[in-house]
C-alpha cells in the first residue's frame, strides 16, 4: 500500500495539478491590474477628388459636426472603453470600434453631396444678385447720361464724373461673378463617391488602481492591428515603449500545460449554457471607475443565456457603454470571451467574442 501511495505521488508531481478555479472575488484581486481604461480621442477627415480635405468630429442625425478646412481647429471627440494585457511587450485586446469609431460613409458621401448642392445654389443665388446689381448700375450710368445736339457735330453724349465710380463699380462686380463661375465650375467637378474617409485617433490605457485628472494621465499607444474580418470586433493596441509594467497582470487562453489532472485546455474553453463568466470592466468609463483611491475596474458576472456558436457568446452580465473590449473569464480565470456590444433597451443580455475568434485573431 505504501508503495502504491508512492507511486501515486510521484505520478502527481510528473503531472501535475492544472490550473486551479478561483471565485469571481479571486479573480479580481489577482487580475485586475491587467484591465486598463482606454480613452481614444479622435476626429474624421474626408478628402475630396480634388486634394481639399473636410475635416469633423463626429456625425450626428445625418449632419457632420464641427467641420473645418482647418485640422488644427478641430475639437476631438472622446470614447472609452477597457483593454487587457496578453504579453510583455505592452500588447492589449480592446474592441475595433474602441480605437476607430465606426462612422458610416454613405451617409458621410450624402452630406458632402447636400453640401456640395447648397454651397453650388448659394452662390449661383449670388451672381444673380450680382447681375441684378449690375444691371442697377447700368441705370444709374444711363441716368446720369444726357444726349445733346450740336450743328456742327451732331448728337453727343454728356456724363456725370458718377459714372467713372459706377463702372468701376460694374468692373468689380463682374470679377466677383467670374470667381464665383469658377467656384461652382469646382464644385461640379468634384466626384464624391471618390470620398477618402479617415480616422484620427490619440489612443491612451490607464491603469487600475491610478489616479485619472485629465487626458495627459493616460499611457500612450499605438494600434497594432484590427482584425481582418469586419465581423470580428477586435483590435490589438501596443504601450509605445512596448513594454508591459511588471505589476501588472497578463492575462491568458486557456491552454494545456502539459499533462495535467481535471479538465484539458478544450474542455476549459468551452462556454456551456447556464455557465458563470466573470467580466472585469470600465463601465461608463471614468464616471463609475473614479473613487479617492482612483479609477478602479468593476467586477460583474452573470450567465450564458444562448447556446454560444462561432461567432458571439450572449450572457447576462450587466455592463455599460465602457466595457467595450473588457475580458470574459471562466472560472480559471481564463479568457473566454471579449465583451463587444449589448441589446438595445436592456443591460441584461450582452454580447462577447468567443475564443475561436479570438486565437484566430491572435495568430493573424
Amino acid at each position: 500500500m505504501r508503495k502504491l501511495f508512492s507511486l501515486l505521488a510521484l505520478a502527481l508531481m510528473l503531472v501535475g495539478c492544472g490550473p486551479k478555479e478561483k471565485t469571481p472575488e479571486e479573480i479580481y484581486n489577482d487580475q485586475s491590474s491587467g484591465v486598463v481604461m482606454v480613452l481614444n480621442q479622435f476626429y474624421y477627415s474626408a478628402e475630396l477628388s480634388n486634394g481639399e480635405v473636410i475635416y469633423f468630429s463626429g456625425m450626428k442625425d445625418g449632419e457632420l459636426e464641427d467641420i473645418s478646412l482647418n485640422e488644427d481647429s478641430i475639437e476631438k471627440s472622446m470614447v472609452f472603453g477597457t483593454a487587457f494585457f496578453v504579453d510583455e511587450k505592452g500588447g492589449l485586446i480592446t474592441n475595433r470600434h474602441v480605437v476607430d469609431p465606426a462612422i458610416a460613409p454613405s451617409e458621410v458621401k450624402e452630406y458632402v453631396r447636400n453640401l456640395i448642392a447648397g454651397l453650388t445654389a448659394m452662390t449661383e443665388f449670388a451672381q444673380q444678385q450680382m447681375i441684378q446689381q449690375y444691371n442697377s448700375l447700368q441705370e444709374q450710368i444711363e441716368d446720369n447720361t444726357s444726349l445733346n445736339y450740336d450743328e456742327y457735330f451732331g448728337l453727343y453724349a454728356t456724363e456725370s464724373e458718377e459714372n467713372d465710380e459706377l463702372r468701376e463699380q460694374q468692373r468689380r462686380l463682374q470679377d466677383d461673378y467670374n470667381e464665383a463661375q469658377e467656384y461652382i465650375e469646382m464644385l461640379r467637378s468634384i466626384d464624391v463617391s471618390e470620398l477618402k474617409i479617415k480616422t484620427h485617433s490619440e489612443i491612451g490605457i490607464a491603469y487600475h488602481d491610478t489616479y485619472v485628472t485629465s487626458p495627459e494621465d493616460f499611457k500612450p499607444c499605438v494600434v497594432v492591428k484590427t482584425d481582418r474580418n469586419e465581423d470580428v470586433d477586435l483590435a490589438m493596441i501596443r504601450l509605445k515603449d512596448k513594454t508591459t509594467p511588471s505589476d501588472k497582470f497578463v492575462f491568458s487562453l486557456p491552454k494545456d500545460e502539459g499533462k495535467t489532472f481535471g479538465p484539458t485546455a478544450d474542455e476549459r474553453g468551452t462556454i456551456k449554457l447556464n455557465q458563470q463568466l466573470v467580466l472585469i470592466g470600465y463601465n461608463h468609463g471614468v464616471q463609475l471607475a473614479a473613487t479617492r483611491e482612483g479609477i478602479k475596474a468593476q467586477l460583474t458576472t452573470g450567465n450564458v443565456s444562448q447556446q454560444p456558436d462561432n461567432d458571439r457568446v450572449m450572457y447576462t452580465i450587466p455592463v455599460l457603454t465602457g466595457s467595450s473590449g473588457s475580458p470574459v473569464l471562466n472560472q480559471w480565470g481564463e479568457v473566454v470571451a471579449v465583451n463587444f456590444a449589448g441589446l438595445n433597451g436592456t443591460q441584461s443580455f450582452n454580447f462577447g467574442i468567443p475564443l475561436k475568434r479570438i486565437k484566430q485573431f491572435i495568430e493573424q
